[in-house]
């Protein structure tokens, strides 16, 4: 996939939305996040960007940022969708997957899934199956 960095960075946001989606983020929440992009994204990512590292990183980059700058979960959600819709013919449905994976396992970190990160994973979900036949 040629966008593979916007990709990483979109997810960044999204996972944002959803950890956000309760009205606060964990800080079990964040380490879950950065476990998974270290042991599991980043293993399974071939490319680097032009320094080096990982493109998986792009993950914790855009989460911390839109976390640091307290940007709205409807904005975080919104640029992802944007980016789905027009790159959906590009994405490995087994990318989609794990990301699927690792939005839930971020979401039920800190006492399980709750009804309102619950709501936002399966709209997501939702999305997903609407802009390709992946689920």
């Amino acid at each position: 996939m040629k966008n593979i960095k916007q990709f990483y960075k979109e997810l960044g946001k999204l996972l944002y939305a959803v950890a956000m989606s309760d009205g606060k983020i964990r800080k079990k929440e964040i380490k879950t996040l950065h476990e998974f992009v270290s042991n599991e994204l980043a293993l399974s990512e071939p490319t680097s960007d032009s320094s080096g590292m990982n493109q998986a990183f792009y993950v914790d980059f855009e989460f911390d940022k839109y976390a640091e700058e307290n940007i709205s979960i409807e904005e975080a959600h919104n640029s992802f969708i944007k980016f789905l819709e027009a790159n959906i013919a590009t994405l490995e449905p087994a990318l989609i997957e794990r990301s699927i994976e690792l939005l839930e396992k971020v979401a039920g970190s800190f006492r399980k899934i709750n009804k309102k990160e619950r709501a936002m994973i399966d709209k997501i979900k939702s999305e997903i199956s609407q802009a390709a036949d992946f689920f």
